[in-house]
């Protein structure tokens, strides 16, 4: 296998189910964990710094010439390189520190601004969810799409919420939803809930405010899954926080309504 891309989708699958597995050890004691907070409702603890550092050390040793950005490490040069690997160790903190088991460890990786790679681990369920850009979407290597449903009256939605956004538009979002008949669920893992919604689970996503590590994976999970999204870096960027948004392309235009934004492209 010499495709430099493929090489960094096989590695990327390894790294994160192994650090995956660290992340699943700390979520069984999580009790004896220190806790500190960022934020309102805005939590970090020793695991989310130790599943981050295990990553970034495998891939600064495979990739060396790659750089590497972090929820809670940030960039980890400074070199400003088209070619950057993306780290949301724990997608779900909240979640996994309450022992709720929605959470996930997400990896992207990112060339001249665009997200060609995607891994979503969701460890307590063991399912790896991937992708290459123009190549599919999977789950444990078997092949994933959307939903076919058409209807928003039968479309269920996932939305995602944090203090540091406006409850206003939180709730002109949620209110639209409901007035254009979408059922919602809020389940705390903005990774996770993209990708159910590559597998069919969800019909999409709708969120005001989040962070490149939560997200681009799993954008690129839903368009290689056969749906449609809202564009993240072009509209906001690996380091600012932005709206979002992912789902069946019947659900294009409410959802486009929805948040104000374009998908990238037809399906």
């Amino acid at each position: 296998m010499s495709d430099p891309l493929d090489l960094r989708l096989l590695a990327a699958c390894a790294i994160v189910q192994e650090a995956g597995q660290l992340a699943r050890d700390y979520f069984l004691r999580r009790e004896t964990l220190e806790i500190e907070f960022k934020g309102q409702q805005d939590l970090v603890s020793v695991a989310d710094r130790a599943v981050e550092d295990v990553i970034r050390a495998k891939l600064t040793r495979s990739f060396p010439d790659d750089d590497v950005i972090g929820e809670e490490g940030g960039y980890a040069t400074d070199r400003g390189g088209n070619r950057v690997w993306v780290i949301d160790p724990i997608d779900g903190t909240s979640n996994f520190l309450r022992g709720v088991p929605y959470w996930s460890v997400a990896l992207a990786y990112v060339i001249e601004g665009r997200t060609e790679l995607a891994v979503t681990y969701d460890p307590v369920h063991d399912e790896l969810f991937a992708a290459r850009r123009g190549q599919g979407a999977s789950r444990n290597g078997r092949q994933i799409r959307v939903s076919d449903r058409t209807d928003p009256g039968r479309s269920a939605i996932g939305v995602a919420y944090s203090f540091k956004a406006s409850s206003e538009t939180y709730l002109t979002l949620v209110e639209g939803m409901l007035r254009a008949g979408l059922d919602h669920r809020r389940l705390g893992s903005s990774a996770l809930m993209l990708c159910h919604t590559a597998d069919g689970r969800l019909d999409g996503v709708a969120m005001i405010y989040c962070h490149a590590w939560d997200v681009i994976g799993g954008l690129l999970l839903v368009e290689e899954a056969g749906g449609i999204a809202s564009n993240f870096l072009a509209d906001a960027g690996l380091t600012v926080p932005g709206p979002v948004f992912a789902g069946t392309a019947a659900l294009r235009p409410t959802l486009e309504s929805l948040t104000g934004l374009k998908a990238t492209r037809e399906r």
